[in-house]
């Protein structure tokens, strides 16, 4: 556990001087202007404007801080070789992979909470409103989400041979992740048998990203939210990253070091 504990410093250490939290400055920023500037403009109600585009900040910064972080540590870890100074020292791979999912899902943290901070702040102080509970509930939803993307993108790094394919393996199963309500929908079409089995594979191997969305359904009078639904996305949050984790994890035991 020590190890793991050490990985998980270095690894938190390595990205913050990497200036990632820059991005999360510059993220808030934006979409700080942007909810002032829609608030102006419509006749809705400015804290509902603030922690909608609040709660889509978050989900933006936290998932563009996880692509930059794949590609910074690629290039150290991978094609600079840093990682032999890891290897090498009296740890096990997998410590290794666990210890880099907690220090990459500390940084993401840092700034999916400080964002949701500073507009639960705003929501209170510039725009008249009270913070809604499901703002808080839709906020830990996101950091499920944002673990299980962490450990699917650092999945990727041990599978993959180059930092641009990496990135690009992750953007495009976020993407499709997203997507899954969609290709559900298609199974429930008259298709080819071939289409559907295609897309049976697929619907099975992609993250279900939309059960985290919680963001979506934050003022729908009928969303009835308790325990039940807690327990189904953590039991599918950590499943499905506990799976991905062993692959990660028996693919960088096979991989070689030149």
């Amino acid at each position: 556990m020590k190890r793991i504990f050490h990985v998980t410093t270095f690894t938190f250490r390595e990205l913050i001087r990497s200036k990632m939290l820059y991005i999360w400055l510059l993220s808030a920023i934006v979409f700080c202007l942007l909810a002032f500037l829609l608030s102006i403009l419509s006749f809705g109600e400015v804290h509902k404007i603030f922690m909608d585009l609040g709660l889509v900040g978050m989900e933006w910064s936290g998932t563009l801080v996880l692509l930059l972080s794949l590609a910074v540590t690629y290039n150290t870890e991978f094609e600079q070789k840093s990682i032999y100074l890891q290897l090498a020292k009296p740890i096990t791979r997998g410590e290794y992979l666990l210890g880099r999912v907690l220090g990459f899902f500390s940084v993401i943290s840092l700034v999916v909470l400080g964002m949701g901070l500073l507009i639960a702040g705003l929501v209170a102080f510039v725009g008249g409103g009270q913070v809604s509970p499901m703002f808080f509930y839709s906020s830990v939803f996101l950091l499920i989400e944002m673990f299980v993307l962490t450990t699917l993108g650092l999945t990727f790094q041990m599978i993959g041979t180059s930092m641009v394919g990496v990135v690009l393996y992750s953007m495009f199963t976020i993407f499709l992740g997203h997507c899954v309500g969609q290709v559900e929908w298609l199974l429930n079409q008259n298709l080819a048998p071939a289409v559907k089995t295609v897309l049976r594979v697929v619907h099975f191997f992609l993250p279900n990203l939309e059960a985290f969305n919680l963001k979506d359904r934050i003022y729908d009078p009928n969303l009835i939210f308790g325990w039940e639904q807690w327990r189904e996305v953590l039991l599918y949050g950590f499943t499905y990253s506990f799976v991905v984790f062993l692959i990660g994890w028996i693919n960088l035991e096979k991989r070689e070091f030149m």
